[in-house]
């Protein structure tokens, strides 16, 4: 392996490659990385803009990645797959513990921020009203809880290595707005769920962004690998359970669980109109057998079932 020079502390806060120590010769034009998980491509002696690095990504459907050592903030770069059976709906399950954590994920260029929490008494939908900002999610009375419109300065930023979170070189300022917390009334609330559509086989690759502004902050992340969800039958929906009730079963609707299990909504569980998990089903009431029902709050999420 060849071995190279930077003009910084690392890739990332670098601007050139060079192939001597004394920094006189610019290396090559191409693209270049540093075990942290980026690549950076040097064009006329000038690195460009930090990309993942394709053969650093951390593969869907691995063991949960678990952080316990204080503020930064995180990036974790997925494969979700790109052979002809990874589509469907691929599951982040996010796990803050007390503290509150900030995350989204962006896949395709779209930003996702939106979870149901699995939770018999606090449970159900969890969503950042700020457009592509982070959704804090936690403990709302813990030891730190992070506070809207405070700017925390100089957190460093880490990339997983397929191992660990490496520092990266660069730090980045981070302020919460009041639309994105979202934290929860009980310690330790449990697992946030959200559902990322990958509809096409070619892109693979998913982005997940934590923040942890608080200095005791912990979390563990879990991506399942996408699969087509199992559907169910239902009718199409009603105004209130008694004419959802009276309807005819002749739907197909799917659902991705978070309480329930595949094919059997439950309160908590995602509901979608199709199996890649791509459009929620509408606010309203929706009869599932001939003596039940669910209704479905307006983000898509079960928050009842009962007999007709």
């Amino acid at each position: 392996m060849a071995i190279y020079y930077l003009n910084g502390t690392t890739l990332s806060n670098s601007t050139t490659v060079f192939d001597d120590a004394a920094l006189t010769i610019v290396s090559a034009d191409g693209f270049y990385a540093d075990g942290s998980g980026i690549s950076r491509e040097q064009v006329s002696g000038i690195l460009g803009p930090i990309q993942s690095c394709p053969e650093c990504l951390t593969p869907c459907g691995g063991a949960p990645i678990t952080y316990s050592s204080g503020d930064g903030v995180f990036l974790l770069d997925i494969d979700l797959g790109d052979t002809v059976t990874d589509v469907g709906a691929a599951i982040v399950k996010f796990t803050p513990a007390n503290i509150p954590d900030g995350i989204k994920a962006t896949y395709n260029g779209v930003v996702y921020n939106k979870f149901s929490l699995n939770n018999p008494t606090v449970g159900g939908y969890k969503g950042s009203t700020v457009s592509n900002g982070y959704t804090y999610l936690g403990y709302d009375t813990a030891t730190c809880v992070p506070v809207g419109g405070t700017t925390y300065s100089n957190l460093t930023k880490y990339r997983y290595n397929g191992t660990s979170f490496v520092d990266t070189g660069t730090t980045e300022d981070i302020t919460p707005q009041a639309g994105e917390l979202q934290f929860s009334t009980v310690a330790n609330p449990g697992t946030f769920y959200m559902v990322i559509p990958k509809v096409s086989q070619s892109i693979k690759e998913l982005n997940i962004e934590i923040a942890g502004v608080c200095t005791l902050t912990a979390f563990t992340v879990e991506v399942e690998c996408p699969v087509l969800l199992t559907g169910y039958s239902s009718s199409v929906v009603g105004p209130d359970f008694t004419t959802a009730c009276g309807y005819t079963i002749g739907s197909t609707f799917y659902n991705a669980p978070v309480s329930g299990t595949a094919g059997n909504p439950a309160v908590n569980d995602w509901v979608f109109s199709d199996a890649y998990g791509s459009n929620v089903l509408a606010q309203g009431f929706y009869k599932i057998n001939a003596t039940e029902y669910i209704e479905v709050d307006a983000n898509g999420v079960v928050i009842d079932r009962a007999n007709c």
